[in-house]
């Protein structure tokens, strides 16, 4: 049996009773230095985790082998940017409970006096300042880290024209706390080594909606996609998406991605139904086609477009700003690798899984009764789609092939160009 244990900041005076009994009936224990030092009197076992994850899962599968009660410490909560998705994927068939901790977003929220019910939150320890919300419209913790530091996400919203008010928390809890809050600009100049510090952004009311693309370090790729196109992207960035469905094509930009044609689009939207506060996944993006218009459908949701090509997903972010969309957040790399930046969802759009869809069913963290939607260019990639979503439980599941026909003017005649057949399978997540 494994009991992942949430031990909140990593300080006595924050863990509840039940953690430290709960930790006494353990067998072994496993965990950080500092981890391990919080239960002094622990008379089991102990083994001390490195940095390496790799080595660190090889402890704990060792551990399994003796068939003990193994408590595997974590900071803050399990469920919040953890070990937790990975312990899950490395030990399918273990026997996993886990037990809750103050995590650093509580905390950080509980420091700035703030509600955090509606707010979102991102991680950027390890990965690109892209997943950063490009336009703050609701309180935003983000976990920093690496060389991600604060002063960075600053600079990084300086740089776009914005200049938002920012709360940092480093080593919270501990005697050395920092707490403080100042706008983007004075943080971006602060000298203090801030090491995995967690910053909340606060919503930039009052602010420009439409900040300065001049600024813009990736403007230079969005102008070059743009060429031959009547407008620019300074200039078409003036009214939100709202609800459109089926743009027309040529209004986004694409370069040499491709993208899902207006008219399949709106059918996969249609199968989708999406409502204005639902929480969507559109795996495999592309230039952002479907995420789009899912955002302006999902109004007071967030959509989250995963896309692991890096042109596609510099050209996510170009249409994210052309159509001035705010409730867009990208998520770089490939799913399901990416899936713990995701809280539950209630929509989950797949248009490309490299192979790995038997994974991505299986992982997704869509909602019971959640909404699934494939598509798919091959008879083979159905027949999988159908057998996985019948394997895991996926309920009312349904199939339908389209091909539209789009009649072109030819002089004073019109010509049929058929657009490739594309396969449109949805369904509803089932109980386990």
């Amino acid at each position: 049996m494994l009991q992942v244990i949430g031990i909140g900041p990593g300080r006595p005076e924050w863990l509840p009773p039940a953690i430290t009994k709960l930790v006494k009936n353990c067998e072994i224990l496993i965990g950080g230095s500092r981890a391990l030092e919080l239960f002094p009197d622990f008379i089991g076992r102990q083994y001390t985790l490195s940095g390496n994850l790799a080595s660190s899962v090889e402890v704990i599968r060792n551990a399994l082998l003796e068939r003990k009660v193994v408590g595997v410490l974590v900071s803050g909560d399990p469920g919040f940017f953890s070990f937790l998705p990975r312990l899950k994927k490395e030990f399918p068939e273990e026997r996993i409970d886990v037990h809750p901790g103050i995590s650093s977003l509580q905390f950080a929220f509980a420091r700035a006096e703030l509600p955090w019910q509606e707010a979102t939150f991102a991680s950027v320890h390890g990965r690109e300042l892209s997943v950063l919300p490009q336009v703050i419209t609701r309180p935003t913790a983000v976990l920093t880290g690496g060389e991600n530091s604060p002063q960075k996400i600053a600079q990084h919203y300086l740089n776009r024209g914005y200049n938002p008010t920012i709360s940092i928390g480093n080593a919270l809890a501990y005697p050395e706390e920092l707490w403080a809050t100042m706008d983007a600009e004075r943080l971006a100049q602060e000298t203090t080594l801030l090491k995995n510090a967690i910053v909340i952004l606060h919503p930039t009311a009052g602010q420009d909606a439409n900040p300065s693309f001049n600024q813009d370090p990736n403007q230079d790729y969005r102008q070059s996609v743009n060429q031959g196109q009547p407008q620019t992207l300074k200039n078409s960035a003036k009214k939100p998406v709202g609800s459109r469905l089926g743009i027309p094509d040529e209004e986004f930009l694409r370069g040499k991605v491709p993208m899902t044609k207006a008219e399949i689009r709106v059918q996969v939207l249609a199968k989708a139904q999406i409502s204005k506060h639902d929480q969507v996944v559109d795996i495999g993006a592309g230039t952002g086609s479907i995420s789009i218009e899912a955002a302006g459908l999902a109004s007071e949701g967030v959509v989250y477009a995963i896309e692991h090509n890096p042109e596609a997903q510099e050209l996510i972010l170009a249409n994210q700003h052309k159509f001035n969309v705010s409730n867009l957040r990208l998520i770089p790399g490939a799913a399901p690798d990416v899936f713990n930046e995701l809280p539950p969802v209630d929509v989950c759009i797949i248009g490309g899984s490299n192979g790995r869809l038997a994974e991505i069913l299986e992982t997704v963290p869509l909602i019971e009764g959640g909404r699934i939607v494939i598509t798919a260019v091959t008879i083979e990639t159905v027949a999988q789609g159908l057998k996985l979503l019948t394997d895991f439980n996926y309920q009312d599941i349904d199939t339908v092939s389209i091909q539209a026909v789009r009649w072109k003017a030819v002089q004073n005649l019109h010509m049929a160009q058929a657009l490739n057949p594309i396969f449109i399978i949805s369904g509803r997540k089932g109980e386990k």
